[in-house]
């Protein structure tokens, strides 16, 4: 089994079940098209009943659920496996030998997706009832151009209790490329549908980095429009301490602008704009000036990664930053 995986025993009926029918039901309702919904489950004892019950209640009929728990160390697989003999239901329940990580599991998720559509989704959070449905209607109206539908979540705290959004939320919807990378244009990873396809076109999450999203957003978007759904799909859960948090607060700011290079080095192989391509290029030389100001050692990892790929000027003008260092230890 790749990456350590075990096949539990309560997943031999599991795999059993047809593909093209809806977890709770056993189901294939019409010609409606299939969503997977891909559960990531780390460690949230506390709250995987809440979000999976949630899943349950989606108002439309025809999912896919595969659940992944990736060694967790508290409560949380034993708490799923009671959750689906409960409930009776036809899905899939992976538990891995070891921890992979959010990028590698999202990876996993996506291979073993047989849906037109996919919606990644952590066991902390809570979906509302007709994301799904909502979402799907807009995507198959909106046509094949249109990989990636979001909506503004609602928030919440640790305990469930509901956050007051203080911020203004703007809608973008068609080409959103440039405004995402501006940072005029953000929205909660959770609250989106993909369309599967589009991983085809613009490939899976890098693996080389450690949070996933701005790496692929920026390919997707290069590639695809976006559409809006005006219905909260989600509430999300603000946590102080996260398994996420936890890894970028151990990995630092330096980690930070490693895979930022990388992702834009990958980004602009993918998009055609010009201006993105200079806002991009400006991003590269500002993380590489960073790591150069510092004793970071990605700096020359960095340095030496752009100037095999073909990037000269980046390189030769943060030597001065490195140099400019070095002279002031």
């Amino acid at each position: 089994m790749p990456y350590g995986i075990l096949l539990t025993g309560i997943l031999k009926n599991h795999l059993l079940a047809k593909a093209g029918k809806d977890f709770r039901t056993g189901e294939a309702p019409g010609s409606l098209p299939l969503v997977t919904i891909g559960v990531l489950s780390y460690n949230y004892e506390q709250y995987v009943i809440s979000a999976l019950d949630s899943l349950l209640h989606q108002t439309y009929p025809f999912i896919e659920l595969i659940i992944i728990d990736d060694c967790s160390s508290d409560n949380a697989p034993a708490l799923i496996d009671a959750w689906i003999n409960k409930h009776q239901l036809h899905c899939t329940y992976l538990k891995n030998e070891n921890n992979l990580g959010i990028t590698r599991v999202s990876n996993l998720l996506v291979k073993m997706a047989k849906g037109k559509y996919i919606n990644l989704f952590a066991t902390d959070d809570i979906m509302l009832p007709e994301k799904i449905a909502r979402q799907v209607n807009i995507l198959e109206e909106a046509g094949e151009e249109y990989g990636l539908c979001y909506a503004k979540a609602e928030k919440m705290d640790e305990e469930g209790h509901s956050i007051p959004d203080e911020e203004e939320f703007a809608i973008h919807e068609g080409d959103v490329l440039v405004s995402y990378l501006k940072k005029e244009f953000a929205f909660s990873t959770p609250v989106q549908l993909i369309r599967t396809s589009v991983y085809k076109k613009v490939g899976l999450y890098d693996e080389r980095v450690l949070i996933e999203d701005y790496n692929f957003f920026v390919r997707l978007f290069s590639k695809y429009k976006v559409k809006y759904c005006d219905y909260p799909c989600l509430i999300y859960r603000m946590k102080i301490h996260s398994p996420i948090n936890h890894a970028v607060q151990k990995n630092s700011q330096e980690r930070y602008c490693h895979d930022r290079i990388l992702s834009i080095e990958q980004a602009l192989k993918f998009t055609g704009n010009l201006e993105a391509k200079k806002i991009l290029l400006s991003k590269m030389g500002q993380y590489l000036n960073n790591l150069a100001m510092t004793g970071s050692t990605f700096f020359y990892k960095m340095l030496f990664f752009l100037l095999s790929r073909g990037h000269f000027t980046i390189p030769v003008r943060s030597i001065k930053y490195r140099i400019g260092y070095l002279m002031n230890k």
